[in-house]
């Protein structure tokens, strides 16, 4: 599809005039009047309203200074004709079209679907509209359990937009944090401390969205329901994987092309899948970092402000004034009194709030005790690296571990030996080893509905499979 065909030919022309902030504005106002949360629907989108909204827009000082030279005085007949000339280049460069109501078939005006799709743009950029919380992960976790429910296909689709927003909405917050950081740069190099922005991060953004998202809506916390309702939809039978094929490719038949022969409803198990894994593993690290680096860059600049005393009453403000106001012959002559007023000064270097105090350097050091290496020494180190190491798993001893017990078919955690304190420890980081990256390759982990409690703790059960080219490569040793 071709954009710039007619009637979009010259689409962006409105915005190239000096009264473009202008126009943007009237495109603002005319999307939530018609699509926003306060849209009036049962009032149709006429003429006079659309030239409402831009006489509206005028009343603002700093927009009336765009459309008239200076902001000067202008009647009534000069707004409204600028107005209409406005709404006139609207129509003609194919932002607003002409539409026909069929209920009483009055002619009327509607935003055109790409003058729709650039003034929500226009809107969501606006940072003061109110935002609702984000839910994408709770909402794809409901979303995989309905489909396991009911087999809708929408559902499932709807799981993977859920999840794809996730990545979205992160990376978004990584950016917002990153212009965060910019402004506070920015701020500083005019001796200012951005303190409108940080107390609308703390007031509004932070408890208002990220502190449900890092929270209630976490990656991390909803990570495991969402991995387990995938394998689960993974263990579907031939008949209702077959059929759910059918359905998807009927409602979304994109997929077919990007499935590239495979089933559909396990081409979008594996990409919802690889979005939470991306979105818990790569984007939540890099969002805690960026809030982490635009907390501790304030809070560096605020600590330097108030140490510095930047204010204009303070002594170093008056020097500071004074050499801003007066012609660069005067500044040469002030520095040098300064100088000869700071020569015999001692500068020291102060460790935060703690006075350090002179040391006498001709005290002589205190002597270190030998170091001694016996018998004693040596066993009292093995004894705290044996401590330290008496637990210390990784996930590939566990997968050794398991795979013998494996040979003869699935096994449950309830069936694993658990004699020793190791034996626990192996079966508690049974599942999180089975579904890391190398544990995918050698075996499957089922959730059971059966629970397992022994001397140690009570849990969920699960069963453990081996994959069958992991128990080949694991029986070849022992026939050798």
């Amino acid at each position: 599809m071709q954009f710039f065909a007619p009637p979009r030919e010259h689409f962006f022309r409105p915005l190239t005039h000096d009264s473009r902030e202008l126009c943007a504005a009237v495109l603002r106002q005319l999307h939530e009047r018609v699509h926003g949360a306060n849209a009036d629907y049962a009032e149709a989108l006429t003429r006079d309203v659309v030239l409402e909204v831009v006489l509206r827009s005028l009343s603002d000082p700093a927009l009336r200074a765009l459309a008239f030279d200076g902001g000067r005085t202008a009647s009534a007949e000069e707004e409204r004709g600028y107005a209409g000339e406005l709404l006139r280049k609207l129509k003609e460069y194919g932002w607003l079209e002409d539409y026909r109501d069929p209920i009483d078939l009055k002619p009327t005006l509607k935003l055109s679907r790409a003058g729709k799709a650039f003034s929500e743009t226009f809107a969501s950029l606006d940072d003061s509209r109110a935002k609702t919380r984000q839910r994408n992960m709770r909402s794809a976790r409901k979303a995989l359990s309905a489909f396991l429910d009911t087999r809708d296909a929408d559902e499932l689709l709807d799981a993977h937009e859920f999840a794809s927003r996730v990545v979205q909405d992160l990376q978004d917050d990584i950016e917002y944090f990153r212009h965060l950081i910019q402004s506070l740069t920015r701020e500083a190099l005019t001796q200012k401390v951005a303190w409108g922005e940080f107390n609308e991060f703390i007031d509004k953004r932070f408890a208002r969205e990220y502190a449900v998202r890092l929270v209630a809506d976490s990656v991390e916390r909803h990570r495991g329901q969402i991995v387990e309702t995938l394998d689960e939809v993974r263990a579907l039978t031939e008949d209702v994987r077959s059929q759910s094929d059918g359905h998807l490719l009927q409602r979304a038949p994109w997929l077919e092309r990007e499935a590239q022969g495979r089933s559909p409803m396990l081409w979008l198990t594996d990409r919802i899948e690889s979005m939470v894994e991306a979105a818990c593993g790569l984007k939540l690290p890099m969002l805690r970092s960026e809030m982490n680096n635009y907390v501790r860059r304030f809070t560096s600049l605020l600590r330097q402000a108030l140490s510095l005393d930047y204010g204009a009453e303070s002594a170093l403000g008056r020097t500071m004034a004074w050499l801003k106001d007066r012609p660069e012959s005067e500044h040469d002559l002030l520095l040098d009194v300064l100088a000869a007023r700071l020569s015999t000064t001692e500068i020291r270097l102060a460790g935060g709030v703690l006075r350090w105090t002179i040391r006498n350097r001709e005290l002589a050091q205190e002597e270190q005790a030998p170091l001694v290496v016996d018998d004693e020494s040596r066993l009292n180190a093995a004894l705290r690296r044996a401590e330290a190491e008496a637990f210390s798993f990784s996930d590939q001893d566990v997968l050794q571990s398991l795979l013998p017990y494996l040979a003869k078919g699935p096994v449950t955690l309830a069936a694993l030996p658990m004699a020793t304190a190791e034996d626990a420890v192996r079966v508690l980081h049974a599942v999180g080893a089975a579904r890391s990256a190398e544990g995918r390759r050698l075996m499957r982990a089922r959730k059971s509905t059966n629970q397992m409690q022994n001397a140690f703790f009570q849990a969920d059960d699960y069963e453990l499979e081996a994959e069958v080219q992991s128990t080949v490569q694991a029986s070849q040793p022992v026939r050798s």
